[in-house]
């Protein structure tokens, strides 16, 4: 692998390092660690807590998910332990689903611990003032959507993530490694899960967890990683095959913050941007005969997408076949022919299964379609680019493909786990589907994480993760502090803003309801509705609101985590 390129830059790394196969963490996790130890370490110091450099404890901040709201309540969590002197005292940021949008955007500053009031400024102008540009959205996909591995997360991540941050990040996550190298910020961790395990009886397994930093990612059981840079390319026993440039953040956002991967009642949503894509792409294909052509092609295909009826569906047939008859489709009006001869009742499996073919020659017909006319004059976009993108985000639709990414240790010798190694392909998903806030991930005994200050911006009960969290530590002999459920359960429609849970030999867990009797002055039902999970677009005065909500819990607990960081003083 000597001398390889990846992100325009060159890779130099021994066949060796590239897979790791081991239940640790990394050397450069633990070098990162370890410089960030002399920051926390003074910042004890500074607070009054009188440790030893050799016993500074390791303080992990989780953040759950809960959508656009948890992006928000984040960066004010965030913005309030910096002003509280707090921040300097956390080794670990970890995130799941819309948290996990607020670090991928603060990290691209090295130093962004400094820099929060001007962040937060920058991101409330984001989420408000700006829009987004579809013309981009399908500029990002005309090279994912050339690859076999392309799915519905590719299209989530640049185009619905696009629309709703307003942000397209295209820059690596590799790159968060100068952010960490010098311990300036706490080390990021985010989470997925494999959604090929899951299901109701695995959920307490670790097996599916998957975890990124900005130097590997994988699973920590059974114990493989692959270097950050290389996952997506493709392997095989062990060897690089074919080396692709690193994911995007854009599309780690999408893969990250993927829950309606598994609500297929919202399919709609993802067939609306489908439409408007279409349409816009339609609307500025007038000026050739080829780009018509494909015009049309996308109409009809957005129209058999919505599942037409027999006499539709043969009319459409018709139509295409006689737009693409000179354009040497020969393949294509072939099989459309044949289809087109078929007088069986269409009723809706028969639609679809007859669609997905029909998809897949698309796909296949114009991957390879060149044309010197162009959508977008500065990225060279063809109107075939476009029409490939479409036809291939709707056969996914239809299949339901979403999250899958080259298996980097497909058929690798020396694992036993058939399941992971007989797959080409990985499917992963959005961790809030398993666990809303990543517990496994710091709970890891590699990690010797003694106190986790759990900020939930969940929707629905306030205290799921935290019960789920001492469920799967029960599963898995970990040692977690004993929660009495029921008397939890007794006020999860009005939780009190901090609950401390201490245990012989385990983690300490401080636990933030986002919405609570103290900084919502007993309306928390409102505060709920208004603040909605999914909720996706917010007023200024929103933004600013819930801020403050998530800025309060901190600030009025500031003493109790105080307290907190001096009861682990070793005398």
């Amino acid at each position: 692998m000597e001398n390889e390129a990846i992100n325009g830059e060159s890779l130099s790394l021994k066949q060796s390092d590239v897979i790791r196969i081991s239940r640790d963490i990394s050397y450069e996790e633990k070098t990162a660690v370890g410089r960030r130890k002399i920051k926390v370490h003074n910042s004890f110091l500074k607070l009054g807590v009188n440790v030893s450099m050799s016993s500074v404890p390791n303080v992990a901040l989780l953040a759950s998910g809960g959508g656009l709201r948890a992006m928000i309540a984040l960066q004010g969590v965030l913005g309030e332990l910096q002003k509280e002197d707090l921040l300097g005292a956390v080794m670990y940021l970890c995130g799941v689903s819309g948290s996990t949008w607020c670090m991928s955007f603060i990290y691209e500053h090295e130093e962004w611990m400094g820099k929060l009031p001007i962040l937060e400024t920058k991101m409330c102008d984001n989420l408000v003032n700006k829009s987004w540009d579809p013309s981009k959205s399908l500029d990002a996909l005309v090279e994912p959507s050339k690859e076999k591995a392309y799915s519905l997360t590719d299209f989530w991540g640049s185009v619905i993530l696009y629309a709703i941050l307003h942000e397209a990040n295209y820059r690596h996550l590799s790159k968060e490694r100068m952010a960490s190298f010098n311990g300036a910020v706490p080390y990021p961790i985010y989470a997925a899960v494999d959604s090929n395990k899951l299901d109701d009886t695995s959920k307490t397994h670790p097996g599916i967890w998957f975890e990124f930093t900005p130097h590997d990612a994988g699973f920590f059981h059974p114990g493989a990683f692959v270097d950050m840079r290389l996952l997506g390319s493709t392997f095989e026993n062990g060897v690089l095959r074919k080396l692709k440039n690193e994911k995007s953040i854009s599309y780690l956002r999408g893969l990250w913050a993927s829950s309606f991967a598994h609500h297929k009642e919202n399919i709609k949503e993802i067939e609306g941007y489908i439409k408007r894509l279409g349409e816009q792409a339609s609307a500025s294909s007038s000026h050739c005969k080829y780009c018509q052509a494909a015009s049309h092609a996308i109409k009809l295909l957005i129209h058999a997408m919505e599942g037409t009826t027999r006499e539709h569906q043969d009319e459409n047939i018709t139509n295409i076949m006689e737009l693409l008859k000179d354009q040497e489709g020969s393949n294509i009006c072939n099989f459309l022919s044949s289809l087109k001869g078929k007088r069986n009742t269409l009723d809706k499996p028969e639609r679809v299964a007859q669609f997905l073919t029909l998809a897949d020659m698309f796909t296949q017909e114009f991957s390879a379609r060149t044309s010197p006319f162009t959508h977008h004059e500065e990225t060279k976009r063809s109107i075939w680019d476009t029409l490939r993108i479409l036809s291939k985000t709707v056969y996914c639709l239809f299949k339901w493909k979403w999250g899958t990414i080259s298996n980097y240790i497909y058929k690798y010798p020396s694992l036993k786990d058939k399941n992971l190694t007989g797959k080409k392909e990985l499917r992963l998903a959005d961790a809030g589907i398993a666990m809303n806030s990543a517990y496994p991930l710091v709970l890891r005994p590699e990690r010797e994480v003694k106190l986790i200050l759990s900020f939930d911006f969940s929707s629905g009960n306030p205290f799921e993760t935290v019960k789920e969290a001492a469920l799967y530590c029960k599963k898995n002999h970990l040692p977690f502090p004993d929660i009495d459920v029921s008397e939890l359960d007794k006020s999860k429609d009005s939780p009190y803003d901090c609950y401390i849970f201490q245990g012989y030999d385990s983690p300490t867990v401080m636990h933030f309801p986002l919405f609570n009797t103290v900084n919502c002055k007993g309306k928390v039902a409102e505060w709920r509705e208004q603040y909605s999970t999914l909720k996706v677009s917010y007023k200024e005065q929103e933004v600013k609101n819930l801020l403050e909500a998530a800025k309060a819990n901190v600030r009025n607990n500031r003493g109790r985590i105080l307290q907190a960081m001096k009861s682990m003083q070793v005398p």
